[in-house]
């Protein structure tokens, strides 16, 4: 079960119930680390949306993913469908993402941030994940696109790190 509730990306973070991303947090797509802590917002948007087309196109094709417990997951698709779980077995997931640092160099972009992932199973106790993630960033087509996402279980970060 632990591999099962291993902490995502990043990213970020409230229900998996479809609806329209707000216009507002669609990222301004600016090569700044204001444009990477947007991006970041809208992926946490879109997730828990469950807009899972438009969250396809924040991803560089050969991104990789490597989360606490388990195997390196490369490719854009491979890493939607990891995302998707959850939400396929029909858990509500909220994500809680907190910007440490952002830095732009060149067309890459680097995110060091605090994580929280709460996750609720149809009648069972909800569990909560706490973490860190390291993120790079490609600019491709006028755009932030996820290429390195590392998440791992932080000590020095809590769930009373996050407001509600």
């Amino acid at each position: 079960m632990k591999r099962l509730l291993a902490p995502l990306a990043a990213l970020a973070l409230l229900s998996c119930a479809s609806a329209e991303p707000p216009l507002s947090a669609a990222p301004t797509n600016e090569l700044s680390p204001a444009g990477l802590e947007e991006a970041g917002a809208y992926w946490q948007v879109l997730y828990e949306a469950g807009e899972w087309e438009e969250l396809r196109t924040l991803y560089a094709d050969d991104a990789v993913l490597m989360t606490q417990g388990q195997a390196k997951i490369e490719g854009a698709d491979a890493i939607l469908a990891f995302l998707q779980r959850l939400s396929n077995m029909g858990a509500e997931v909220a994500f809680r993402f907190q910007p440490e640092e952002a830095f732009v160099e060149g067309d890459r972009g680097f995110v060091t941030a605090k994580y929280r992932m709460d996750i609720a199973f149809p009648g069972k106790e909800p569990s909560v994940v706490v973490g860190r993630s390291f993120l790079v960033y490609k600019w491709r087509d006028g755009r932030w696109k996820l290429w390195r996402d590392i998440d791992n279980l932080a000590p020095d970060v809590t769930a009373e790190d996050f407001e509600r």
